[in-house]
């Protein structure tokens, strides 16, 4: 059962979301899809993907270790956090009904073919290159904690220049169109725990 919270501010933007999901389940897997109402806050706890206004989180459980256990049970389960930037301007329906059936498919995933990322990347379909280096990633982070680049470049011993180099290119691979999303997404996972900082980038 996949458990999906849709949390964006938007109605026409959370009805749409919620018809394209739809549209990516076999008609065999459209009984394993619950929606989860955003009211109920422990909802937050047991939701496999969030959808937020610019971003989804992925939550893929352990399910060897679950077994048999109740869904109100997941809070503190073994398993891992992924973040993905999702950017919808500027994006034909066809590109956000791919991405979405990539999130689909990756939530769905057995744990533990995704402890290796380079299998992970292979089995999703996903480009190694176009994803954060660990420096473009410590960038992101020191921006959304709000510093600038110089002090990042001191924080970091490289130059502003190259510190630049490294927001512009975690920029592009996000899709962000302005410094305003970008600084959203890098706040949001600059306050996640350390563990639970993976970013993908579809």
């Amino acid at each position: 059962m996949l458990n999906i919270l849709l949390m964006d501010s938007n109605f026409y933007q959370t009805s749409g979301l919620s018809f394209l999901i739809f549209n990516q389940l076999a008609d065999e897997r459209k009984g394993e899809v619950l929606f989860l109402l955003p009211s109920e806050g422990k909802n937050h706890d047991i939701a496999n993907i969030i959808f937020r206004d610019d971003m989804v989180t992925i939550r893929i459980f352990n399910k060897r270790r679950i077994r048999g256990s109740h869904t109100s049970d997941l809070k503190g389960a073994e398993g891992t956090t992924i973040h993905v930037p999702f950017l919808t301007k500027n994006k034909t329906l066809d590109d956000i009904s791919m991405r979405i059936g990539k999130i689909l498919s990756i939530a769905s995933a057995d744990y533990n073919v995704l402890i290796n990322r380079d299998d992970a990347y292979w089995n999703f379909g996903l480009k190694k290159y176009a994803q954060f280096s660990d420096t473009e990633n410590d960038v992101m982070i020191l921006i959304g904690r709000g510093y600038n680049s110089t002090d990042i470049s001191r924080i970091l011993n490289r130059s502003r220049k190259t510190i630049s180099t490294h927001y512009r290119n975690a920029s592009r691979k996000m899709g962000a169109a302005n410094r305003a999303e970008f600084y959203r997404f890098a706040s949001f996972i600059a306050n996640c725990h350390r563990d639970e900082r993976n970013t993908l980038c579809l």
